[in-house]
């Protein structure tokens, strides 16, 4: 019998399945008419695709890959879909099950966590004088609301063989020596934990959790090491009871010094107009992460403009 089990760290009321109320790591089976409501469940579909929920299948076994957890509740015994005459249902678009399609040439404001929007601008309007190398850092929402970058899109005035540079960096927290603390930095940049022998110190206030995300290729390996675990709660909207993970099996790091986490442009000559920048993949943005474009005007020194836009894929693309 097909189950779901709530994975968070609070209460999950489940409206169409009968206001059924889940406290954590309850599990609810579904049959009869809560299996025909969970298939049709927009609802439950969203929570499985955010990982509050997860489904457990006939051999109780938990499903970590979101698409064939979604699959099983819908009725589906496999992967693969077929239509009436038998072909495979071949889905074309790169976008992941519960996400929209969203154009945007700005971030999200950081004043709320659930802030779609009203962010930084992906731009730059270099003029006589400025800096001949200008970053712009860009901030998304996503711990609440699970984003991908598929494409992009520049257009550019006035250049001569200008560039543009695109990475994606980690939030930073700050740090100071000190003796027989609980943190180490290791490589420069990583703050890891220690056992009481550390040589920094942070302030709990000021750290920023970066969230690597699953692999790709493989949904339940994360894309590198991971040394701390935390609680996130939905109605504060703050991280709680962080914790040590030495192993590496966790869910964030922190990061004392900024490093390149992604390079998704790693040189852009601008002299034309404009180019798309095409894709038929897509790579999700962990909490934490930050996009940086760099702008470097190529001498001498000269005014000139870039925008740039990006196709994003969004669990939510307009504020609820």
């Amino acid at each position: 019998m097909i189950k779901l089990k709530n994975i968070s760290q609070n209460d999950v009321i489940l409206e169409d399945l009968g206001m059924q109320l889940l406290h954590p790591n309850d599990i609810v089976e579904l049959e009869g008419n809560r299996k025909t409501d969970a298939a049709e469940s927009s609802q439950v579909i969203v929570l499985i695709s955010t990982e509050v929920l997860r489904v457990i299948d006939n051999d109780d076994a938990e499903v970590t890959d979101i698409s064939l957890a979604i699959d099983l509740i819908k009725g589906f015994s496999q992967k693969s879909i077929y239509t009436p005459d038998n072909k495979i249902w071949v889905q074309s678009t790169s976008r992941p099950i519960g996400t929209f399609t969203c154009f945007s040439s700005e971030g999200d404001s950081q004043e709320n966590p659930l802030e779609i929007g009203d962010g930084a601008k992906m731009m730059i309007h270099h003029q006589i004088g400025q800096p001949l190398e200008q970053d712009v850092y860009v901030d998304l929402n996503v711990k609440e609301n699970k984003t991908y970058l598929s494409e992009g899109f520049a257009v550019w005035e006035n250049c001569n063989f200008d560039e543009l540079h695109f990475n994606v960096v980690p939030k930073l927290t700050p740090y100071i020596s000190g003796t027989n603390t609980y943190f180490n930095l290791y490589g420069g940049y990583l703050i890891v934990p220690a056992a009481g022998d550390g040589t920094v110190q942070v302030n709990p206030a000021l750290i920023q959790l970066v969230e690597i995300p699953y692999s790709i290729d493989n949904p339940t390996v994360r894309q590198s090491a991971a040394f701390w675990d935390a609680d996130y709660n939905l109605q504060t909207h703050q991280f709680e009871n962080l914790r040590a993970n030495p192993y590496g099996t966790g869910q964030y790091n922190i990061f004392g010094t900024e490093i390149n986490l992604n390079t998704v442009v790693d040189i852009l000559l601008l002299r034309s107009a404009q180019t798309n920048l095409r894709s038929s993949d897509v790579a999700e943005f962990g909490h934490g992460m930050r996009i940086k474009f760099t702008f470097t005007t190529y001498a001498p020194d000269h005014e000139w403009k870039c925008i740039i836009n990006l196709t994003l894929s969004r669990q939510y693309s307009a504020e609820n």
